[in-house]
Formats: structure tokens, sequence, C-alpha cells
């Protein structure tokens, strides 16, 4: 087969669940099928004119940078709003995909993608497949009654990536830009991303937007919207991101294949000791957010502090929190994939308190696969992994599931126990094997 996979670049520049997952696909793909990896590049700010060009690296797939794409926010939230929908001369990028003449498209995000392109898959009848990573796109406001009234503030659900007041058109150009890069892992780069994030994490104020800028964002919503209904196969990665988009797109359709990626090993033993830790260890991985649960499962552990048979450990973040003045709560900061993956073991729970919608959940398969179960919230896709019991709704159900943890320590060993007995569909060969059969070559 032909295959184009668009993704928003490739690691280490592109970093998370997306470019790795999309990556390590294309490179399972290459093995047997002509693969082109598409992604969004520099922009100039003077050309409207989509360029193609190809790109020498270590892959084994073609790789191309497609030049004056349409702004990247990377879910940083949207500021000036026209820009993201700008119309663009697509004649390159016909005449690239005329050259090649995919048997699919496999969409992995629509950022930076110009809406006419998949007006002229769909009018072509070449076939798309778009994976859930996240809800880019998606704004709850569009639902109510009156979004525009809703769409004056900036405040919106965790879930919404557009609401937010993002970077400006001129940061947006020089974040894409090949010297930023370049330049990404300076000191100085890295220093100035840390402010900025600790910034977002403590800001809490809401922007307020004029008539003129609300009918620009209420077009954008329209606009994705409409790039959405020209896709022909939705691959959801589990229940909850099918359930989320089925609010927008109640005939969407599309098949529930959980993902993985192509460093993961099945690490669990029947001969590994199951004997808990004294003080049970709970672990929590990702950033010292409010969308991710931080603080309201912190607050939960100072409730329970005065139990003192718990360690809390952190890992994911380079924000620091006043909880981590209590010795009983590490704060392990960011740490490299292999050092995480040795860190998997000594725990005896992984907590994942999500408040927002989570179409996965990598840290939870990797979890598993070392042989530590996980509380997980509703919110979680992941949770089609585990038992329902280890699924909490609320943040009185978590805290109760906890209570009984610490008091009870033998309930430790028994998930510790279930986790040996679960199916774990974790291998890339298998789940690229699944993905041509009932995706790129099956009708839904």
């Amino acid at each position: 087969m032909k295959i184009i996979e668009y993704t928003l670049g490739l690691p280490p520049y592109r970093r998370g669940g997306l470019p790795r997952y999309s990556t390590d696909l294309s490179v399972k793909l290459s093995k047997s099928n002509e693969v082109y990896v598409l992604y969004p590049g520099e922009i100039n700010p003077l050309s409207k004119k989509i360029k193609i060009e190809r790109k020498k690296n270590k892959y084994p797939f073609y790789t191309i940078e497609m030049k004056n794409p349409l702004p990247i926010s990377l879910g940083l939230g949207i500021q000036n709003t026209k820009y993201y929908m700008q119309k663009r001369d697509i004649s390159n990028l016909i005449s690239f995909i005329n050259n090649v003449n995919p048997d699919v498209i496999h969409l992995h995000t629509l950022m930076g993608i110009p809406k006419e392109f998949l007006e002229y898959l769909h009018r072509n009848q070449i076939k798309t497949i778009y994976t859930t990573h996240d809800f880019y796109g998606l704004c709850p406001k569009m639902l109510d009654i009156d979004p525009k009234q809703e769409l004056r503030s900036s405040k919106c659900s965790y879930d919404c990536m557009l609401c937010r007041v993002g970077p400006s058109y001129k940061k947006i150009i020089i974040m894409q830009s090949h010297l930023y890069a370049k330049l990404k892992e300076s000191k100085l780069i890295k220093y100035i991303r840390s402010q900025s994030k600790s910034n977002l994490v403590t800001q809490s104020n809401y922007d307020f937007f004029s008539s003129e800028e609300v009918n620009y964002r209420y077009e954008l919503r329209k606009y994705y919207f409409e790039m959405f209904k020209l896709i022909d196969i939705f691959h959801f990665n589990s229940s909850v991101s099918k359930e989320y988009f089925k609010q927008y797109i109640p005939d969407i359709k599309g098949k529930i294949i959980s993902i993985t990626h192509g460093g993961l090993q099945d690490c669990r033993r029947e001969d590994d000791n199951l004997n808990h830790n004294t003080p049970i260890r709970l672990g929590y991985i990702g950033p010292y957010d409010e969308k991710k649960g931080f603080f309201r499962y912190t607050k939960i552990l100072k409730e329970l502090s005065n139990k003192g048979k718990f360690e809390a450990h952190f890992y994911g973040d380079i924000v620091d929190n006043s909880i981590f003045n209590n010795k009983s709560f590490i704060n392990h900061g960011v740490l490299p994939s292999l050092e995480l993956n040795k860190e998997y073991k000594k725990l005896d729970v992984l907590i994942v308190p999500s408040l927002w919608h989570e179409t996965f959940g990598y840290v939870v398969l990797e979890a598993l696969l070392n042989g530590t179960p996980c509380l997980v919230s509703s919110n979680v896709g992941a949770g089609d992994l585990l038992p329902d019991s280890w699924v909490f709704k609320n943040k009185s159900e978590l805290k109760n599931k906890l209570v009984d943890l610490i008091d009870d320590p033998q309930k430790v060993e028994q998930m510790k126990y279930e986790v040996k007995q679960l199916n774990l569909p974790y291998k890339i060969d298998e789940h690229v094997n699944r993905i041509i059969r009932e995706l790129y070559k099956n009708e839904i």
C-alpha cells in the first residue's frame, strides 16, 4: 500500500503521545508499505502558497515538510483567530498527492491543515482516517443554545483546546521556524518555557473578547467541524474518545482500537514479589495542573496524611509546589523515559485522577506492563484496559479507594496479582496489522 501519515512532527522536536505513536506506526508500516510522513513546518508570513520539501533523516519512510501551513497552537490556545482558517494555495500539495497516489491518508491531527485540502481529498474519494489523539477542534460551547454568548469569555471546559488565549501569530511563526527547532533544547529556551508553564498553571483570570473576535472564534469552530465531517473513518483510541466525539457528530463512523508504541515490553513476571511496600507507595505521572487532577488528588492526600501509612511520588513536571515540603510527598520532576520506566516497579499503585477527558493515556499501559496496578478516573481512555473496580467517577470514590488500600495493604497485593491476568494489547506489530486490516483496507 501507499500510505501518507500526517502528524505534528517527529521526535525529539515534537514530544508526546501523538508524535510517538505516529512515528512508531510509520516505522512499522514501512516494512511492507510505501510510507510518507507529512508534517507542518515553517511559515513564511508573506506567502499563502503551501510548498512541499523532502527531508533527510534516519527513518525508513519518506519525510515531507509542508511549508506555509496554518498555525500550530499545540493546544496552548488560540490568538489572532483569523489566521487559523486562512485560505492557502494547495496546488503543490495536490501535485504531491497525485504523484504519490496514496491508498489512504491517515491524519493524526487537524493542526496546520487547510480545509480545502480535506475538501480535495473528499471530492476525489481518497480515503482518510483520523486518530483521536485529542479533542482539538471541538469546543463544548458549540453544543450550547447560544454559542456566541458563551464564546465572549475564554473560560471553557478542561477538554477545550481553543478557548484559552494562546501565543500570538508572530510567536507561532517563531515556534515553527527551523531556528527555534535547533534552539529548543538550549538552556535559555528551556528556562523561558518553564516560566511560561508556571504562569499558565497559576493564571486564573479569563479574557473577554470583542464582537468581531467572537465571530472569528465561532467561525473557526465551524471550520473545524466541517473538516471533521469530511473524514471517512475515525480511529477511536478508546471508548472515552468515541463517546466524546459522538456528542458533536452523532452518526460518526469508526472503530475503537487502543493504541501502543514501539518501546513497550511485558515485564510482568509470575515470580515477582507481591509483598507490599511499607509504607504504600502511590504514584502520579503527568503535569502538575488542574485538568490532570493534580490539585484534587493532592487535596485528598493531605486529608489522608494523618494516617502516615503511605508515600506519594510525583513525576513529570518542571513546576514546583508547596505540597512537596512534606517529606511524604516526593517530587522526582521530569525523568527520561528509560529512568521513568524503572520507577514503575517501585510503585504499589499508579493514580491517574484526570478531570479532563484523556483519549488514552500511555502511562497506564506502561505501568500495567511493569506489574503496577492503576486507579484511574472515568475520564481516562486507558480505563478500557482495567477492571471496573479500578475506575472512579469522582473525588469521594477515589478517596474511599485510597483509604481501603492504606488500611488494608493486602488489597494492593490482590491488585498486583490481577495485573498479571490482564490481556494487554501492547505489541506494535499486532497493532499495525490490525490498523491495516480493520481501518485501511476495510469499509466501516
